[in-house]
């Protein structure tokens, strides 16, 4: 944290890639050579650089880039906030120019659909409340985010008072809107006097409409303009423009006067942001949904066989939990007795109860059907898949499309523009020698404005999308992934553990060496040692082989794996060796593999091959109709495949896939990747192992199996919460989709805009049909974003 001194400013920095005390005088070397630079210290042990500064002389902004030229990097705090008095798009990117003038705050971003904003900023640098205190100044709050039963009793509390404000602010403009009504269908005699107008309209013009005054004078302050600049100019100037006829008319004003229109027109806006509100937050549902799983109350088994409940919270890694039918299961762990159906549609998106016994895993969050279970608690808080996957959607859902980004600089200059506009506007028509119709006209076009709905069309249906996405089973990483998914025109799969199920099953074991069949059980036993510390899809053949076959696993030393070739290792001081025809070949021996030799491995025992193993993998039911639905999208499927040629030619033509490559190594599954890409298509890499991450890596969208291991998930882009090929597809649909609703929106955002402005301009528009139809503009473009939550992945 920095603090400042009479004429200098202390700095503590976490500094990272410091490996020995070359590094430390390196850094320090650096900084001394700097001017304003008084002091420097660097401490290896603690990774801190302490400094004394002269901040007219050294920027804060430069210390960050002095440690990066050096070589090395800072550390870096994430602050995520929920942000209170936005009206429109203008008002985030005001925001997020405040935050980024903070020095040492290298990153911010503000959502306005969702309300929140993620900073980065240099550690030791940037200190909370400065964030806050500037962006308080510039008219907005920035708070910690909520717990999701707070956050659910706040926005009640928000509505309902939302709710009170515009019903009032109705039943004053409704005294109003009788006397418009009373005009139109021909009853000219009835007329509110000037002073009851008066009554009427000034509650709604300044108390009930206080917010905009409010929003507006920020933003003035602040040298920019807003949605609340616009209604406020436009509704105060037909409420002043009332009062002047009143004083110079007198009594001969009744029925002249427009403070019915400014008192409507905010009166409607109050209704289009209360009802974009309440259609905003159902596009939130998804997260909300998901952290309303978790139980606050779990059983816990104790050592002395008693069960107490404590708080979710509260668990630790390890204890023994009960769950009963009926329940939700507490915390992600691995049941140790009992059998029963679970439901985990929430969850993986699989609608169908899935069958959970001694060994397997359950997910917190998931329905216990018709079981009693006891479970050893193997993840808590954070780490649980449920919060995952809330993390993930909250992440997909923050981020800005390329066509946002443009479309937020556009709203930029949209309120300065329709200022301008309705500058000119005013003039033109009161050159034409009448200022009433120039004054009225200008209104229009202020309040028929609406930068809202043009910040809305994108934020609305990538939060929907990502939203159904989540509960089908489809978990984005960021936007960028479903900006991505839909330009998908290759897509690659990886045969084992994606198309197939990736347990292969053992199917026969022989030594390979005349006389030495009566050795085969040692060899066995070492092979399973090897295995018992891979994740390889026949690592764990062979250990379920041990396990039905009842052979003590013993733990290897000097283990080391070759990614897409082997293990190696010493079993009981014996050096062994097991794997592929490659690992073979990288220790001399000469090739055993055959046509026949399908999913083979061999063994090699005090330096000599003495048996080899058999296993079959067998090919997912569902895998023929994923391919099928991604060929009828006119997308190019490929399979990638360590096995024999024949295994690999097998599956290919029994889905149907003409381009298939065979014996493939990591490094060559990214060469393939490459190879497509550079034919100009999007490509989409699906895997699940540890061999397939540079390829997910490399690929423009990385898609992995959650029943994969953690590195190919984290590698990839997308994760699928359940072991279906078919989600494939349904990950570029809704991609598709969401994006179709982002143009859709984009398209009457515009049109809106450019229809209804030179309408205005023209003096074809009353104000008050404009307050509507801006109030309205925002609410439909969430209203059809929400369309997306119809959206299915058809896959049962």
């Amino acid at each position: 944290m920095s603090t400042s001194a009479s004429a200098s400013q202390q700095l503590s920095l976490s500094i990272t890639g410091m490996t020995c005390g070359s590094c430390v005088e390196r850094l320090e070397s650096a900084f001394r050579r700097e001017n304003g630079v008084l002091d420097v210290a660097v401490n290896l042990a603690a990774e801190k650089a302490y400094l004394r500064i002269d901040p007219t002389q050294f920027a804060l902004k430069d210390v960050s880039s002095v440690v990066r030229h050096t070589g090395f990097d800072v550390g870096v705090d994430t602050y995520s906030y929920q942000v209170g008095g936005m009206t429109c798009t203008a008002c985030a990117s005001r925001i997020q120019d405040v935050l980024l003038k903070v020095p040492g705050v290298e990153f911010a971003q503000v959502n306005f659909a969702t309300e929140n904003a993620t900073v980065r900023a240099v550690n030791g640098l940037v200190d909370e409340s400065d964030l806050i205190n500037r962006v308080r100044s510039a008219g907005f709050s920035l708070v910690a985010p909520l717990e999701p039963e707070d956050e659910a009793d706040q926005y009640q509390a928000e509505v309902t008072k939302e709710r009170r404000s515009v019903l009032l602010a109705s039943l004053f403009s409704s005294m109003l809107v009788m006397q418009m009504i009373a005009q139109f269908i021909g009853w000219r005699e009835f007329h509110w006097m000037p002073a009851a107008e008066v009554l009427f309209a000034t509650p709604v013009q300044f108390w009930f409409g206080r917010k905009f005054y409010v929003g507006a004078f920020s933003a003035l302050r602040n040298r920019s303009a807003n949605m609340d600049v616009l209604v406020v100019l436009g509704t105060t100037s037909a409420y002043l423009y009332s009062w002047y006829l009143m004083i110079v008319q007198g009594e001969a004003a009744q029925g002249s006067l427009y403070f019915e229109s400014s008192a409507v027109i905010i009166t409607l806006v109050l209704w289009g942001k209360y009802l974009e509100t309440r259609a905003k937050r159902r596009t939130f549902s998804a997260i909300r949904e998901l952290l309303s799983l978790r139980p606050r109350v779990v059983r816990v088994r104790l050592e002395n066989g008693e069960t107490v409940e404590k708080p979710t919270e509260l668990l630790e890694l390890g204890e023994i939990i009960t769950c009963i039918p009926g329940e939700r299961i507490s915390a992600d762990g691995r049941v140790i007795q009992g059998e029963a159906n679970i439901d985990e549609s929430l969850i993986t998106g699989e609608s169908n109860p899935v069958h959970r016994k001694v060994g397997e895993e359950v997910y917190e969050g998931a329905v216990n059907l018709d079981g009693h279970l006891v479970v050893q608690v193997t993840k808590v808080g954070n780490d649980t898949t449920l919060n995952r996957i809330a993390r993930l959607v909250e992440q997909a859902q923050v981020g800005k499309t390329d066509i946002q980004r443009l479309v937020d600089k556009v709203s930029g200059y949209f309120v300065p523009v329709v200022i301008l506009i309705a500058l000119v506007t005013t003039v033109v028509w009161s050159l034409l020698g009448n200022f009433e119709n120039a004054l009225i006209n200008a209104v229009s076009v202020l309040v028929i404005a609406c930068p809202c709905a043009l910040g809305l069309a994108t934020p609305t249906a990538v939060i929907t999308g990502t939203g159904v996405a989540a509960r089908s089973g489809i978990l984005f990483r960021d936007i960028e992934a479903l900006e991505h998914a839909h330009r998908v025109r290759e897509v690659v799969f990886d045969k084992t553990g994606t198309l197939t199920h990736g347990k292969h099953s053992f199917v026969r074991g022989q030594a390979v060496r005349q006389g030495r069949a009566e050795l085969y059980d040692i060899y066995l036993k070492a092979a399973i040692a090897l295995q018992s510390l891979s994740e390889h899809p026949i690592a764990k053949a062979f250990q379920e082989h041990a396990r039905v076959q009842g052979i003590d696993i013993v733990e290897p030393t000097e283990f080391r794996a070759y990614v897409g070739e082997g293990v190696t290792g010493k079993v009981e001081g014996v050096s062994c060796a097991l794997g592929s025809d490659r690992l073979l070949k990288r220790f001399g021996h000469e090739s055993m593999a055959t046509e026949e030799s399908d999913s083979t491995v061999w063994l090699i025992f005090e330096g000599d091959i003495v048996a080899e193993f058999a296993f079959v993998d067998l090919e997912r039911p569902t895998s023929h109709e994923a391919v099928s639905r991604l060929q009828q999208r006119d997308v190019h499927v490929h399979i990638l495949s360590g096995d024999s040629k024949q295994v690999t030619e097998r599956l290919a033509q029994s889905l149907g896939v003409a381009s298939y490559e065979y014996r493939q190594t990591p490094e060559s599954k990214v060469e393939r990747v490459e190879s497509l890409q550079n034919q100009g298509n999007g490509v989409a890499m699906v895997g699940d192992g540890i061999n397939d991450a540079p390829a997910l890596a490399q690929a423009r969208l990385g898609i992995a199996m959650s029943t994969g291991t953690d590195i190919a998930m984290e590698v990839a882009a997308v994760t699928l919460m359940r072991p279906d090929p078919r989600l494939v597809a349904a990950t570029l649909d809704i991609s598709k989709r969401t994006f179709g609703k982002i143009r859709q929106n984009l398209f009457w955002a515009f049109i809106y805009n450019v229809v209804m402005i030179p309408l205005a301009v023209l003096g074809h528009l009353d104000p008050t049909i404009a307050g509507a139809a801006m109030a309205l503009s925002s609410v439909s473009v969430v209203t059809n974003s929400l369309l997306l939550k119809r959206w299915r992945s058809q896959v049962s």
